[in-house]
Protein backbone atom coordinates (compact mmCIF):
# COMPACT_ATOMS: atom_id res chain seq x y z
CA UNK A 1 0.00 0.00 0.00
CA UNK A 2 1.07 3.48 -0.84
CA UNK A 3 0.31 6.26 1.22
CA UNK A 4 0.13 9.87 -0.65
CA UNK A 5 -0.63 12.63 1.14
CA UNK A 6 -1.40 15.77 0.08
CA UNK A 7 1.45 18.65 -0.10
CA UNK A 8 2.05 22.00 -1.76
CA UNK A 9 2.69 19.91 -5.12
CA UNK A 10 3.58 17.06 -7.47
CA UNK A 11 7.36 16.45 -6.64
CA UNK A 12 9.75 15.32 -9.49
CA UNK A 13 9.82 16.55 -13.09
CA UNK A 14 9.00 14.31 -16.06
CA UNK A 15 11.86 12.93 -18.13
CA UNK A 16 13.77 15.36 -21.00
CA UNK A 17 12.45 13.10 -23.58
CA UNK A 18 8.44 13.06 -22.45
CA UNK A 19 9.08 17.04 -22.43
CA UNK A 20 10.43 16.50 -26.14
CA UNK A 21 7.59 14.01 -26.95
CA UNK A 22 10.65 11.30 -27.47
CA UNK A 23 8.47 8.99 -25.22
CA UNK A 24 8.65 5.88 -27.74
CA UNK A 25 12.50 5.31 -27.21
CA UNK A 26 14.10 4.64 -24.20
CA UNK A 27 17.25 5.70 -23.38
CA UNK A 28 18.58 1.68 -24.14
CA UNK A 29 16.84 2.29 -27.53
CA UNK A 30 18.11 6.07 -28.08
CA UNK A 31 21.79 4.67 -27.26
CA UNK A 32 21.09 1.18 -30.04
CA UNK A 33 19.77 4.06 -32.74
CA UNK A 34 23.07 6.11 -32.08
CA UNK A 35 25.30 3.39 -32.32
CA UNK A 36 23.67 2.60 -36.02
CA UNK A 37 23.97 5.86 -36.92
CA UNK A 38 27.53 6.21 -36.20
CA UNK A 39 28.05 2.67 -37.86
CA UNK A 40 26.11 4.24 -40.80
CA UNK A 41 28.84 6.71 -41.05
CA UNK A 42 31.79 4.80 -40.75
CA UNK A 43 30.53 2.75 -43.18
CA UNK A 44 30.55 5.74 -45.59
CA UNK A 45 33.84 6.96 -44.47
CA UNK A 46 35.84 3.54 -44.33
CA UNK A 47 33.92 2.39 -47.01
CA UNK A 48 33.34 -0.84 -45.34
CA UNK A 49 30.05 -2.85 -46.85
CA UNK A 50 29.82 -4.84 -43.45
CA UNK A 51 29.42 -2.07 -41.36
CA UNK A 52 26.53 -0.84 -43.33
CA UNK A 53 24.81 -4.71 -42.33
CA UNK A 54 25.36 -3.29 -39.31
CA UNK A 55 24.18 0.04 -39.17
CA UNK A 56 20.65 -0.92 -40.92
CA UNK A 57 20.17 -3.95 -37.79
CA UNK A 58 21.04 -0.89 -35.49
CA UNK A 59 18.44 1.53 -36.88
CA UNK A 60 15.77 -0.78 -37.76
CA UNK A 61 15.21 -2.27 -34.25
CA UNK A 62 14.44 -0.02 -31.97
CA UNK A 63 12.28 1.46 -34.59
CA UNK A 64 10.72 -1.61 -35.31
CA UNK A 65 10.06 -1.64 -31.37
CA UNK A 66 8.55 1.35 -31.60
CA UNK A 67 5.76 0.67 -33.95
CA UNK A 68 5.17 -2.29 -32.26
CA UNK A 69 4.52 -0.39 -29.09
CA UNK A 70 2.44 2.23 -30.77
CA UNK A 71 0.05 -0.51 -32.55
CA UNK A 72 -0.10 -2.76 -29.16
CA UNK A 73 -2.82 -2.42 -26.92
CA UNK A 74 -3.63 -3.61 -23.60
CA UNK A 75 -7.24 -5.36 -22.09
CA UNK A 76 -6.91 -3.99 -18.91
CA UNK A 77 -11.14 -3.30 -17.01
CA UNK A 78 -10.11 -0.91 -13.99
CA UNK A 79 -12.32 -0.23 -11.17
CA UNK A 80 -11.53 2.62 -8.84
CA UNK A 81 -13.22 2.75 -5.46
CA UNK A 82 -12.64 4.75 -2.15
CA UNK A 83 -13.60 3.40 1.37
CA UNK A 84 -14.97 6.09 2.79
CA UNK A 85 -16.69 8.06 -0.03
CA UNK A 86 -17.30 10.74 0.30
CA UNK A 87 -14.25 11.87 2.67
CA UNK A 88 -14.47 14.41 5.30
CA UNK A 89 -11.06 16.95 4.83
CA UNK A 90 -8.64 16.07 6.93
CA UNK A 91 -9.15 12.57 7.46
CA UNK A 92 -7.72 9.78 5.09
CA UNK A 93 -9.45 7.22 2.54
CA UNK A 94 -8.13 4.22 1.11
CA UNK A 95 -7.99 3.78 -3.11
CA UNK A 96 -8.27 0.07 -4.27
CA UNK A 97 -7.39 -0.36 -7.64
CA UNK A 98 -8.99 -3.69 -8.91
CA UNK A 99 -7.65 -4.54 -12.30
CA UNK A 100 -8.91 -7.32 -14.20
CA UNK A 101 -7.04 -8.36 -17.69
CA UNK A 102 -7.74 -10.77 -20.33
CA UNK A 103 -4.02 -11.31 -21.12
CA UNK A 104 -1.65 -10.68 -18.05
CA UNK A 105 0.89 -7.81 -18.03
CA UNK A 106 4.17 -8.66 -17.75
CA UNK A 107 6.15 -8.98 -14.95
CA UNK A 108 7.50 -5.64 -13.86
CA UNK A 109 5.59 -3.32 -15.71
CA UNK A 110 5.20 0.52 -14.61
CA UNK A 111 2.02 1.63 -13.93
CA UNK A 112 1.32 5.15 -12.02
CA UNK A 113 -2.27 6.64 -10.97
CA UNK A 114 -2.82 10.42 -12.47
CA UNK A 115 -3.68 12.77 -9.18
CA UNK A 116 -4.83 16.34 -9.08
CA UNK A 117 -2.27 18.89 -8.15
CA UNK A 118 -1.62 19.23 -4.47
CA UNK A 119 -1.98 15.48 -4.18
CA UNK A 120 1.67 14.47 -3.50
CA UNK A 121 3.59 12.01 -4.91
CA UNK A 122 2.12 10.20 -7.63
CA UNK A 123 1.44 6.35 -6.75
CA UNK A 124 3.47 4.56 -8.73
CA UNK A 125 3.07 0.21 -8.72
CA UNK A 126 4.73 -2.85 -10.51
CA UNK A 127 2.81 -5.46 -12.32
CA UNK A 128 3.60 -8.93 -10.04
CA UNK A 129 4.96 -12.04 -12.02
CA UNK A 130 1.55 -13.60 -13.99
CA UNK A 131 3.05 -16.79 -13.20
CA UNK A 132 0.94 -20.16 -14.54
CA UNK A 133 -2.32 -18.64 -12.92
CA UNK A 134 -2.42 -15.97 -15.09
CA UNK A 135 -2.84 -17.51 -18.25
CA UNK A 136 -6.51 -16.89 -17.64
CA UNK A 137 -8.26 -14.25 -16.11
CA UNK A 138 -6.91 -12.49 -13.25
CA UNK A 139 -7.60 -9.34 -11.05
CA UNK A 140 -5.07 -7.79 -9.23
CA UNK A 141 -5.71 -5.21 -6.63
CA UNK A 142 -3.63 -2.41 -5.54
CA UNK A 143 -4.21 0.09 -2.60
CA UNK A 144 -2.82 3.52 -1.59
CA UNK A 145 -4.04 6.52 0.64
CA UNK A 146 -5.15 9.69 0.41
CA UNK A 147 -5.31 12.22 2.76
CA UNK A 148 -7.04 15.28 1.36
CA UNK A 149 -7.24 18.50 2.95
CA UNK A 150 -9.74 20.68 1.04
CA UNK A 151 -13.28 20.45 0.15
CA UNK A 152 -14.22 19.76 -3.35
CA UNK A 153 -15.19 16.83 -5.95
CA UNK A 154 -11.90 15.27 -7.59
CA UNK A 155 -10.78 13.60 -10.71
CA UNK A 156 -8.55 11.08 -9.59
CA UNK A 157 -6.98 9.02 -12.28
CA UNK A 158 -6.27 7.92 -14.96
CA UNK A 159 -4.14 4.97 -14.39
CA UNK A 160 -1.43 5.10 -16.59
CA UNK A 161 0.71 2.03 -18.12
CA UNK A 162 3.97 1.87 -19.50
CA UNK A 163 3.68 -0.54 -22.46
CA UNK A 164 7.12 -1.66 -23.17
CA UNK A 165 8.62 -4.05 -25.76
CA UNK A 166 10.45 -6.98 -24.30
CA UNK A 167 14.15 -5.74 -25.39
CA UNK A 168 13.19 -2.28 -23.15
CA UNK A 169 13.67 -0.46 -26.10
CA UNK A 170 10.52 1.58 -26.72
CA UNK A 171 7.66 2.48 -24.29
CA UNK A 172 4.63 4.22 -24.38
CA UNK A 173 2.55 5.47 -21.63
CA UNK A 174 -1.37 4.79 -22.27
CA UNK A 175 -4.47 5.60 -19.92
CA UNK A 176 -6.38 2.66 -19.78
CA UNK A 177 -9.54 4.16 -17.35
CA UNK A 178 -11.01 7.35 -17.04
CA UNK A 179 -10.86 9.64 -14.37
CA UNK A 180 -13.09 8.58 -11.30
CA UNK A 181 -14.70 11.50 -8.74
CA UNK A 182 -13.91 11.79 -4.97
CA UNK A 183 -15.96 13.87 -2.93
CA UNK A 184 -14.42 15.67 -0.13
CA UNK A 185 -16.87 16.94 2.53
CA UNK A 186 -16.54 19.00 5.08
CA UNK A 187 -16.94 17.95 8.86
CA UNK A 188 -20.29 18.03 10.50
CA UNK A 189 -18.88 19.73 14.23
CA UNK A 190 -21.72 18.90 16.91
CA UNK A 191 -23.02 21.72 18.59
CA UNK A 192 -24.16 22.27 21.92
CA UNK A 193 -28.05 22.66 22.30
CA UNK A 194 -29.10 26.48 22.97
CA UNK A 195 -32.35 26.34 22.23
CA UNK A 196 -31.90 29.60 19.86
CA UNK A 197 -33.97 28.61 17.19
CA UNK A 198 -37.02 27.94 19.72
CA UNK A 199 -38.01 24.32 20.82
CA UNK A 200 -39.39 21.23 19.36
CA UNK A 201 -41.10 18.24 20.11
CA UNK A 202 -40.00 15.02 20.85
CA UNK A 203 -40.83 14.24 16.94
CA UNK A 204 -39.71 16.95 15.34
CA UNK A 205 -43.04 19.23 15.77
CA UNK A 206 -43.43 22.85 16.68
CA UNK A 207 -46.43 24.85 17.82
CA UNK A 208 -47.63 26.89 15.62
CA UNK A 209 -48.55 30.34 15.46
CA UNK A 210 -51.99 29.44 13.68
CA UNK A 211 -55.01 30.58 15.77
CA UNK A 212 -58.22 29.44 15.26
CA UNK A 213 -60.77 31.52 14.00
CA UNK A 214 -64.26 31.93 16.19
CA UNK A 215 -65.73 29.89 12.59
CA UNK A 216 -63.63 26.94 12.97
CA UNK A 217 -65.77 24.09 13.23
CA UNK A 218 -63.03 22.23 15.28
CA UNK A 219 -62.50 24.15 17.88
CA UNK A 220 -62.53 22.90 21.59
CA UNK A 221 -62.65 24.57 24.18
CA UNK A 222 -61.73 24.40 28.03
CA UNK A 223 -62.10 26.78 31.24
CA UNK A 224 -59.57 29.46 31.45
CA UNK A 225 -56.24 28.58 34.03
CA UNK A 226 -53.48 30.70 35.29
CA UNK A 227 -51.05 31.13 32.92
CA UNK A 228 -52.87 30.77 29.71
CA UNK A 229 -52.72 33.92 27.00
CA UNK A 230 -55.75 36.00 26.59
CA UNK A 231 -55.26 35.87 23.02
CA UNK A 232 -56.44 32.11 23.08
CA UNK A 233 -59.75 32.97 24.79
CA UNK A 234 -62.64 32.18 22.18
CA UNK A 235 -65.29 34.81 22.70
CA UNK A 236 -68.42 32.89 21.64
CA UNK A 237 -68.03 30.13 24.07
CA UNK A 238 -67.27 32.51 27.18
CA UNK A 239 -70.51 34.06 26.28
CA UNK A 240 -72.20 31.05 26.13
CA UNK A 241 -70.68 29.33 29.35
CA UNK A 242 -70.47 32.71 31.26
CA UNK A 243 -66.97 32.07 32.47
CA UNK A 244 -63.17 32.43 30.17
CA UNK A 245 -62.74 29.32 27.62
CA UNK A 246 -59.66 29.33 25.95
CA UNK A 247 -59.32 26.84 22.87
CA UNK A 248 -57.43 23.85 23.94
CA UNK A 249 -56.23 22.61 20.43
CA UNK A 250 -52.67 23.23 19.21
CA UNK A 251 -51.85 22.98 15.48
CA UNK A 252 -48.63 21.15 15.38
CA UNK A 253 -46.37 21.26 12.07
CA UNK A 254 -42.93 21.08 11.09
CA UNK A 255 -40.46 24.02 11.80
CA UNK A 256 -38.28 25.19 9.12
CA UNK A 257 -35.33 27.33 9.18
CA UNK A 258 -33.64 29.30 5.98
CA UNK A 259 -29.63 29.80 6.19
CA UNK A 260 -28.76 32.13 3.17
CA UNK A 261 -25.41 32.04 2.11
CA UNK A 262 -23.92 35.33 0.55
CA UNK A 263 -21.80 34.20 -2.57
CA UNK A 264 -21.30 37.32 -3.99
CA UNK A 265 -17.39 37.86 -3.88
CA UNK A 266 -17.51 41.29 -2.68
CA UNK A 267 -18.23 40.86 0.75
CA UNK A 268 -15.17 38.57 0.94
CA UNK A 269 -12.58 40.98 -0.47
CA UNK A 270 -10.56 43.32 0.84
CA UNK A 271 -10.40 40.84 4.00
CA UNK A 272 -7.12 38.85 3.09
CA UNK A 273 -4.78 37.92 4.88
CA UNK A 274 -1.48 36.32 3.59
CA UNK A 275 -2.70 32.96 2.83
CA UNK A 276 -5.87 34.04 2.55
CA UNK A 277 -6.48 35.30 -1.11
CA UNK A 278 -8.69 33.31 -3.36
CA UNK A 279 -8.19 29.98 -4.24
CA UNK A 280 -9.44 27.42 -7.00
CA UNK A 281 -12.05 24.44 -5.82
CA UNK A 282 -11.93 21.39 -8.10
CA UNK A 283 -15.50 20.43 -9.71
CA UNK A 284 -14.66 17.11 -11.15
CA UNK A 285 -14.04 17.80 -14.68
CA UNK A 286 -16.25 20.76 -14.52
CA UNK A 287 -14.74 24.53 -14.69
CA UNK A 288 -13.35 24.93 -10.83
CA UNK A 289 -15.09 27.70 -8.78
CA UNK A 290 -13.17 29.67 -6.46
CA UNK A 291 -13.06 29.81 -2.85
CA UNK A 292 -12.17 32.04 0.46
CA UNK A 293 -11.15 30.98 3.70
CA UNK A 294 -13.96 32.69 5.31
CA UNK A 295 -16.28 31.49 2.63
CA UNK A 296 -15.34 28.08 3.19
CA UNK A 297 -16.08 28.42 7.13
CA UNK A 298 -19.38 29.54 6.07
CA UNK A 299 -20.17 26.90 4.15
CA UNK A 300 -18.49 24.42 6.80
CA UNK A 301 -20.93 26.20 9.40
CA UNK A 302 -24.25 25.68 7.29
CA UNK A 303 -23.25 21.80 6.77
CA UNK A 304 -22.83 22.16 10.85
CA UNK A 305 -26.16 24.01 12.14
CA UNK A 306 -27.80 22.26 9.12
CA UNK A 307 -27.55 18.78 10.86
CA UNK A 308 -27.53 20.04 13.98
CA UNK A 309 -30.88 21.55 13.31
CA UNK A 310 -32.08 18.51 11.41
CA UNK A 311 -31.84 16.05 14.49
CA UNK A 312 -34.01 18.84 16.47
CA UNK A 313 -36.64 18.05 13.40
CA UNK A 314 -36.26 21.50 11.64
CA UNK A 315 -36.41 21.14 7.65
CA UNK A 316 -33.48 23.19 5.94
CA UNK A 317 -34.09 25.79 3.46
CA UNK A 318 -30.63 26.26 2.28
CA UNK A 319 -30.36 29.84 -0.25
CA UNK A 320 -28.17 32.13 -2.09
CA UNK A 321 -28.05 35.84 -1.99
CA UNK A 322 -30.99 35.83 -5.09
CA UNK A 323 -33.21 33.41 -2.91
CA UNK A 324 -32.40 30.47 -5.12
CA UNK A 325 -31.10 26.92 -4.18
CA UNK A 326 -27.74 27.54 -3.57
CA UNK A 327 -27.32 23.97 -4.66
CA UNK A 328 -28.11 25.49 -8.37
CA UNK A 329 -24.90 26.72 -8.54
CA UNK A 330 -23.07 23.12 -8.82
CA UNK A 331 -23.51 21.50 -11.90
CA UNK A 332 -24.07 17.76 -11.58
CA UNK A 333 -24.98 18.84 -7.77
CA UNK A 334 -25.25 14.56 -6.00
CA UNK A 335 -27.70 16.57 -3.83
CA UNK A 336 -31.39 17.55 -3.87
CA UNK A 337 -30.77 20.47 -5.92
CA UNK A 338 -33.85 22.06 -4.99
CA UNK A 339 -32.67 23.69 -1.52
CA UNK A 340 -34.66 21.87 0.92
CA UNK A 341 -33.48 19.14 3.08
CA UNK A 342 -35.48 17.10 5.15
CA UNK A 343 -35.44 14.06 7.20
CA UNK A 344 -32.34 11.64 8.58
CA UNK A 345 -30.69 12.22 5.52
CA UNK A 346 -30.51 15.91 5.93
CA UNK A 347 -26.60 16.15 6.96
CA UNK A 348 -25.43 13.71 4.55
CA UNK A 349 -27.16 15.52 1.44
CA UNK A 350 -25.90 19.30 2.54
CA UNK A 351 -22.84 17.60 2.60
CA UNK A 352 -22.59 16.57 -0.70
CA UNK A 353 -25.01 19.14 -2.13
CA UNK A 354 -22.12 21.90 -1.21
CA UNK A 355 -18.99 20.15 -1.62
CA UNK A 356 -18.16 22.28 -4.17
CA UNK A 357 -20.12 25.49 -4.26
CA UNK A 358 -17.85 28.40 -4.50
CA UNK A 359 -18.33 32.42 -5.12
CA UNK A 360 -20.57 33.98 -7.78
CA UNK A 361 -18.11 35.09 -10.41
CA UNK A 362 -17.30 38.66 -10.27
CA UNK A 363 -20.24 41.01 -12.39
CA UNK A 364 -18.83 42.81 -15.38
CA UNK A 365 -17.75 46.14 -13.64
CA UNK A 366 -20.79 48.81 -13.72
CA UNK A 367 -23.47 46.37 -13.61
CA UNK A 368 -25.32 45.63 -10.73
CA UNK A 369 -25.20 42.53 -8.46
CA UNK A 370 -27.83 40.38 -7.28
CA UNK A 371 -27.30 41.40 -3.99
CA UNK A 372 -28.71 44.83 -5.27
CA UNK A 373 -31.51 43.60 -6.46
CA UNK A 374 -34.47 44.11 -4.28
CA UNK A 375 -36.21 40.79 -5.22
CA UNK A 376 -35.04 38.71 -2.36
CA UNK A 377 -37.65 36.90 -0.49
CA UNK A 378 -36.69 33.36 1.47
CA UNK A 379 -39.61 31.66 1.57
CA UNK A 380 -40.88 30.42 5.14
CA UNK A 381 -42.70 33.33 6.94
CA UNK A 382 -41.95 34.29 10.57
CA UNK A 383 -39.18 31.15 10.46
CA UNK A 384 -35.68 31.96 11.99
CA UNK A 385 -33.45 32.94 9.60
CA UNK A 386 -29.70 32.63 9.32
CA UNK A 387 -27.85 34.69 7.05
CA UNK A 388 -23.64 33.58 6.63
CA UNK A 389 -22.02 36.64 4.72
CA UNK A 390 -18.45 38.16 4.82
CA UNK A 391 -17.67 41.96 5.63
CA UNK A 392 -20.21 43.41 4.05
CA UNK A 393 -19.90 48.00 3.45
CA UNK A 394 -22.99 49.59 5.34
CA UNK A 395 -24.65 50.30 2.25
CA UNK A 396 -24.58 46.62 1.46
CA UNK A 397 -25.80 45.86 5.35
CA UNK A 398 -28.56 48.42 4.87
CA UNK A 399 -29.84 46.47 0.96
CA UNK A 400 -29.94 43.63 3.49
CA UNK A 401 -31.97 45.16 5.35
CA UNK A 402 -34.74 46.40 3.34
CA UNK A 403 -34.80 43.06 1.58
CA UNK A 404 -35.14 40.75 4.53
CA UNK A 405 -37.24 43.35 6.44
CA UNK A 406 -36.91 43.18 10.33
CA UNK A 407 -40.75 41.58 11.11
CA UNK A 408 -38.71 38.40 11.76
CA UNK A 409 -35.80 36.77 13.63
CA UNK A 410 -32.88 37.20 11.91
CA UNK A 411 -29.44 35.93 12.84
CA UNK A 412 -25.87 36.85 10.96
CA UNK A 413 -22.53 35.83 10.83
CA UNK A 414 -20.20 37.82 9.47
CA UNK A 415 -16.55 36.13 8.63
CA UNK A 416 -13.40 38.16 8.21
CA UNK A 417 -9.47 37.48 8.57
CA UNK A 418 -8.85 41.50 8.97
CA UNK A 419 -10.21 43.13 12.18
CA UNK A 420 -12.42 45.46 12.03
CA UNK A 421 -13.94 44.69 8.23
CA UNK A 422 -17.05 43.56 10.13
CA UNK A 423 -17.42 46.98 12.02
CA UNK A 424 -19.75 48.50 9.52
CA UNK A 425 -21.68 45.48 8.65
CA UNK A 426 -22.74 44.85 12.28
CA UNK A 427 -23.69 47.97 13.38
CA UNK A 428 -25.95 48.10 10.17
CA UNK A 429 -27.16 44.57 11.35
CA UNK A 430 -27.55 45.41 15.57
CA UNK A 431 -29.41 48.62 14.73
CA UNK A 432 -32.30 46.75 12.32
CA UNK A 433 -32.58 44.68 15.55
CA UNK A 434 -30.87 41.54 14.17
CA UNK A 435 -28.64 39.42 15.64
CA UNK A 436 -25.16 39.87 14.48
CA UNK A 437 -21.61 38.06 15.39
CA UNK A 438 -18.75 38.79 14.04
CA UNK A 439 -16.04 35.79 13.62
CA UNK A 440 -13.12 35.07 11.58
CA UNK A 441 -12.05 31.86 9.43
CA UNK A 442 -10.20 30.59 12.65
CA UNK A 443 -12.98 31.16 15.41
CA UNK A 444 -14.43 27.91 16.44
CA UNK A 445 -18.22 27.25 15.15
CA UNK A 446 -19.14 25.87 18.80
CA UNK A 447 -17.84 29.31 20.24
CA UNK A 448 -19.39 30.82 17.97
CA UNK A 449 -22.81 28.80 18.11
CA UNK A 450 -22.73 30.13 21.54
CA UNK A 451 -22.21 33.79 21.38
CA UNK A 452 -25.25 34.00 18.83
CA UNK A 453 -27.52 32.22 21.66
CA UNK A 454 -26.16 34.63 24.38
CA UNK A 455 -26.53 37.63 21.88
CA UNK A 456 -29.93 36.43 21.25
CA UNK A 457 -31.45 36.33 24.34
CA UNK A 458 -29.84 39.76 24.91
CA UNK A 459 -32.12 41.12 21.62
CA UNK A 460 -35.34 39.00 22.38
CA UNK A 461 -35.08 40.84 26.04
CA UNK A 462 -34.49 44.25 24.34
CA UNK A 463 -37.48 44.04 22.38
CA UNK A 464 -39.83 42.77 25.01
CA UNK A 465 -38.56 45.36 26.82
Amino acid sequence: MVDSGTGLGRTGREPLRVRLRLWFLTPRGWALFVCGAVALLLAWFLGRRELVNISIFLLTVPLLSAAAVALGRTRLKVRRSFGPDPVTTGASTTVTLSLGHASPLPAGTAMNEHLPQGFGNTPTFSADDPGQAAAAEKTTAYRYRLRPTHRGVYAIGPLRVQLSDPFGLAMRPIAVDRPTPLTVVPPVLPLPVTGVLGSTGTRGTATSHHQATPENDDVMTREYRDGDSLRRVHWPATARHNTLMVRQEQFQRTPRATLVVDTEPLPYQGSYVGSDAPTPIPNFQDAPGTTTPCFDWNIGAVISMGAHLAEQGYDLEVLDETGRPLTDAVPGAPGPGTGLFTGPHAAEDLQLSLASVGLRPAPPRGQKTAADSRDFSPRGGNNPLLLLTGAPTGERAEAWVQRIGTHRSVMVFLVASRPGATWAGTRVFRTAGWTAVPVDAKTPLADAWLELAVRERRTGARGRA
